[in-house]
């Protein structure tokens, strides 16, 4: 009996510390994954925040480029029509020239060459 006592209490002490040894790193480890599944959390957490802000981000872009295009749009059809003005303008001080002639005032006749001149330079230059 007594050498039964002994072995179970030998037993005993070299059971709990191979329990001791093995729980230890087993608790550790399950701390260590817990650890690493909240940090995994909270780093898919920013994640999401992060591409949140760029959905709203790309959002506000879009918005902002479709209303360019349309000033842009409509800035081409005023163009248009200043230009389709002008050669309007101009066709007429030609007309206008063309009916002086007849008449010999030449300081009227070269300011409406001057105009002409003063149009067909701007307009040169802007479409450069």
């Amino acid at each position: 009996m007594e050498s039964s006592l002994i072995t179970s209490v030998g037993a005993l002490v070299l059971g709990g510390g191979a329990a001791a040894l093995f729980w230890k790193p087993l608790l550790a480890g399950i701390a260590s994954i817990v650890t690493s599944n909240r940090a995994g959390g909270e780093i898919i957490t920013s994640y999401k925040e992060q591409v949140m802000l760029l959905k709203e981000g790309n959002l506000l872009l879009r918005e902002e480029n479709d209303e360019l295009r349309e000033r842009h749009d409509k800035n081409l059809r005023r163009i248009s029509l200043l230009e389709s003005d002008l050669r309007i303008i101009k066709n007429a001080l030609g007309i206008l020239l063309a009916m002086t002639e007849a008449d010999h005032n030449d300081k009227f006749r070269n300011e409406v060459d001057r105009l002409i001149t003063t149009l067909e330079d701007r307009n040169d230059g802007s479409n450069r």
